[in-house]
This record gives structure tokens, sequence and C-alpha cells, in this order.
């Protein structure tokens, strides 16, 4: 299974896609966002090569067209199946199921989301998807949110999350930021908010593309800070005043310790 074929969309000649083919012409004279292909099918070539304003005009106008003919949802899926695959890949150890978890989170996403947000579409739907993924999965601090039991839970012994001794070279980087992450909390450098908020901003900036050249290594991006400010319910300054605070203390446990950062 693939989160395409849970979707139905992995084969330009389904029924449904071959539904939103002959559509597209029609849909072309009521969104002249979309005349720039004259077949749907090389719109994904196109949208590679297009900039992210016109990409985001594109998705905009079929979300927009999917309150009045659904099918231009099956549409948006099929755009963003492949940054929607990108995401199940990366949870993919997490259960057997991930296709059809975030499959299922891809349509409630582009169901959701709001016609009049014309920016930062594909970005903000997938950073969606693999939140309420890993939530849906129990997992996270959405999840942790949501569940009161776990959320008044006391932490009464940390285990080991590192991975496994025999391949200590290929997740390196990450075994690394895990400790030093471990650190940080367990001697109150950084609090469980903080945490939330950087793992927030590192989603964001994965999903966009964020330059580490710029803002933090892309975690202070104007793109990224705004996206999570919008979950947070907090000013884009105080997003990021609170996150340049974090990644200091960080940095500080790491020099204290003796960790590369």
């Amino acid at each position: 299974m693939s989160v395409a074929k849970c979707l139905g969309v992995d084969r330009l000649d389904a029924p449904n896609m071959q539904e939103v083919r002959a559509e597209w012409p029609r849909w072309q004279d009521v969104e002249p966002a979309l005349d720039v292909v004259n077949d749907i099918g090389a719109l994904p070539r196109w949208m590679r090569h297009a900039t992210p304003a016109e990409r985001d005009g594109v998705l905009a106008a079929l979300r927009r067209l999917a309150d009045r003919d659904p099918r231009a949802y099956v549409a948006l899926a099929w755009l963003l199946v492949p940054g929607a695959s990108l995401v199940a890949g990366r949870l993919r150890r997490l259960t057997d199921a991930i296709d059809e978890v975030v499959a299922g989170q891809l349509w409630i996403q582009i169901c959701d989301h709001d016609p009049a947000d014309d920016t930062y579409v594909a970005t903000t739907i997938l950073r969606l998807v693999e939140r309420e993924s890993l939530a849906e999965l129990g997992l996270g601090e959405l999840a942790k949110r949501r569940d009161p039991a776990w959320a008044s839970s006391v932490l009464i012994e940390r285990y080991d999350e590192t991975i496994p001794a025999e391949k200590p070279d290929a997740e390196e980087p990450q075994v690394q930021l895990l400790d030093l992450l471990r650190r940080a909390l367990d001697s109150g450098a950084l609090s469980d908010q903080d945490r939330g908020l950087l793992l927030d901003l590192a989603l964001a900036a994965n999903l966009a593309d964020a330059p580490l050249r710029r803002g933090r290594a892309g975690l202070t991006t104007p793109s990224v800070v705004q996206l999570v400010s919008e979950d947070h319910a907090l000013a884009a300054r105080t997003i990021r005043r609170h996150a340049a605070d974090a990644l200091d203390r960080l940095r500080e446990v790491a020099r204290r310790d003796g960790l590369a950062m």
C-alpha cells in the first residue's frame, strides 16, 4: 500500500482521476490561476518549475473550487501526495499502517484548509498532516495536550531513547541531539514547552525546506515562525524571541557538557 493508493490517485487512468482530467478545462474557465497547462497530467512538472507564489495560486484555486466541486479535492490530494509520502517515510518506523494514517490526515487537512489562505498552502497542509498523524498515534506534544491522562502523568524514570549500539554511525547526529535535549530537560535549562516549540519549528523548517544559513539554521526564518505562531497563538516576534532564548540555553548546556553544537 502507498499514500497514493490509499487515496486512489496512484494512476492517471483511475476512474476518479479521469473525472478530474475531464473537468480540468471547465475549472480553468472558473479559476484563471489554473490556466497554466492544457492537461492536468502535465501539472506536476509545471509545479516543479513554478515559483512558490505560482504554486500557491494553483493549490488555492483548487481548494476554492472544491467547495463547489468536491472532485477538486482529488486533484489537490494528487498534487500533495509526493510531500505526504515523504511524511509517511519519516514516520514509517512507528506503525505498519502509516500510509493509511497519513492518507487519512492528508484528506482531512485538505478539506479543513481555509480556502482564503493562499500562502504556503502545501507547507501548511503537510505540516499539519505530520503533526496530526503523530497525534493520532499518541505521539508528540499535540497528543500530550489532547490526552488529559497523559498530560497529568508524572515522569518517574527516563529511558534511553538512543538507537541500538550496533548502528552508531547511521543516526549519530540524531543520537547526539536526543542526548543534548535530555540533558537540557534534566538540568532544567529547557522546559517541556521550550522543547515543544523547538520541535514544532524544526518540523515546519523541514517541510518548508528553510535555508540552513538563515535564522538559526532555518528555525527562526520568517515563514517558519509565522507557520508555528498560528498553532501557538503567539506573535511571530514572541515565537522568535522564545526560540532564540531556548537555543542559547541549549548551546550553553552543550558547551558546559563538552558536546558539539
